[in-house]
């Protein structure tokens, strides 16, 4: 009976290693679409990923957010996550990485406003977990939150993406 306990929680293990080896090295990329809490705003982008070992990938990532109330913002992004393989199909991730976020006002998209036009930038850092759904051979799903920390222009993000890799 130990043996057959032994050898049930062997396979699972051996499953998981073998799904995080096939990534090394490779490349990949996809598009997203995101929602930005604080700013009450959907957002659309294209991201790109490196795997520089099986369970480290490095994602940097572009996202335009749809003008709202004279404010136009768009951000770009350099994360890191770090696969965590449920199932030859299904990881998990933490993120964390830099941030630089750009807004600006233009006063003449709102009618009656007595502001001035203005600019703003920002560096910040972004925190989240994500999940992560291969579909197809090479063809996969994400599903991103992730808080990112720029002083007065912090806020949560969610993003779901699609993309393929190389």
């Amino acid at each position: 009976m130990k043996k057959v306990i032994f050898l049930l929680t062997l396979f699972p293990l051996l499953s998981l290693a073998k799904a995080s080896a096939q990534f090394e090295g490779t490349f990949g990329m996809g598009v997203h679409a995101a929602y930005g809490a604080e700013i009450n705003s959907l957002g659309a982008g294209a991201h790109i990923h490196y795997y520089r070992t099986n369970n480290v990938r490095f994602v940097p990532a572009m996202t335009f957010f749809h003008p709202r109330n004279g404010v136009n913002k768009w951000t770009a992004e350099a994360d890191a996550h770090y696969i965590l393989p449920v199932s030859p199909t299904i990881l998990f991730y933490p993120i964390a990485g830099l941030s630089f976020l750009h807004q600006n006002f233009d006063a003449s998209r709102l009618k009656n406003s007595d502001e001035s036009n203005w600019t703003k930038n920002r560096l910040g850092t972004n925190l989240g977990l994500g999940f992560q759904h291969d579909f197809r051979f090479r063809l996969r799903w994400n599903f991103d939150v992730k808080y990112n920390f720029a002083g007065d222009y912090s806020q949560m993000v969610f993003m779901t993406g699609i993309g393929f890799w190389i």
